[in-house]
């Protein structure tokens, strides 16, 4: 079931809620990441007004064509982004993405994201395709599949290009992957796995792929920070860029075999370098 609503004076809206908890860096400081975090929360509290009827009204859609697992994006002009997983297998599936323009009720003809047949996973909540609006509207999505997949819509917008795998010198994918997208042509794939022969989830890193010409290329993988935190293998992870280029990365940790931690990391220089935010603690019972 896909659930679209709109908020007035925001084009998106995240809310991370972990226990009311908002500890940073081992809980010593309650400080925002940065001071241009606090300026640009003040100036969206003073633009956003008592919803309309008509705003505040939710609509329930079933996915077309009897899909699963969709992802959702409302880009500014109001049209409707959509993907979502459709086969007999969960770990051998494909992606399909459909838009319904602002004004519209039919959604467009379904177009495949995937090139190679049956190669993505749907596996659990956390593995499903992901995908970001780039430069000019640009569609890219990232999945679990090969390794660690990506595709973008053509240059036309009638077909996706053909998928890459951007680990090559990771393996091990897994929770799935995800992207991140602005308006300066700036693509970021990020994942979790391991460097080729390295075993355990406490040398697991959160890495990142990055592109500056909209998706045509992408540097080698790093790891997005040095600190040795481990990652939840089966957790998800999550990117966004906002509006000002600032890209934020949220994940799960793994170390001592019982902490599952949620860092937050956030980058102001295309993703050369993040700063790290602990934005909860917690341990596996028992």
């Amino acid at each position: 079931m896909l659930v679209v609503t709109r908020v007035p004076g925001l084009g998106i809206l995240v809310v991370l809620c972990f226990a009311g908890c908002d500890k940073l860096d081992e809980g010593k400081s309650r400080a925002r990441p940065t001071a241009h975090i606090d300026a640009r929360e003040q100036s969206s509290e003073r633009a956003v007004t008592e919803p309309t009827a008509e705003q505040s009204k939710v609509t329930l859609l079933r996915v077309p064509n009897r899909g699963i697992q969709p992802q959702a994006i409302v880009d500014a002009k109001g049209n409707l982004h959509l993907l979502y997983f459709k086969g007999e297998k969960t770990n051998a599936g494909d992606l399909f993405y459909i838009r319904r323009d602002a004004g519209k009720d039919d959604f467009s003809e379904p177009i495949r994201i995937n090139s190679e047949p049956g190669t993505s996973c749907a596996m659990g909540t956390v593995r499903g395709g992901q995908l970001a609006l780039g430069k000019g509207g640009r569609v890219h999505v990232v999945w679990n599949g090969v390794g660690t997949d990506y595709a973008r819509m053509n240059d036309a917008g009638t077909a996706f290009e053909e998928q890459r795998n951007l680990m090559r010198e990771t393996e091990v994918p897994d929770g799935g992957g995800t992207l991140a997208a602005d308006d300066k042509g700036n693509v970021y794939v990020v994942w979790h796995g391991q460097r080729k022969g390295e075993k355990g989830e406490a040398n697991r890193k959160v890495f990142v792929a990055r592109s500056t010409d909209d998706g045509k290329t992408f540097s080698m993988e790093e790891p997005v920070w040095a600190e040795a935190t481990g990652v939840c293998p089966c957790c998800s992870s999550h990117a966004f860029a906002d509006r000002d280029g600032i890209v934020y990365v949220l994940y799960r940790s793994a170390t001592a075999e019982v902490n599952r931690d949620i860092y937050l990391l956030a980058s102001e220089d295309q993703g050369k370098t993040f700063k790290k935010a602990l934005v909860h603690k917690w341990k596996v019972p028992g």
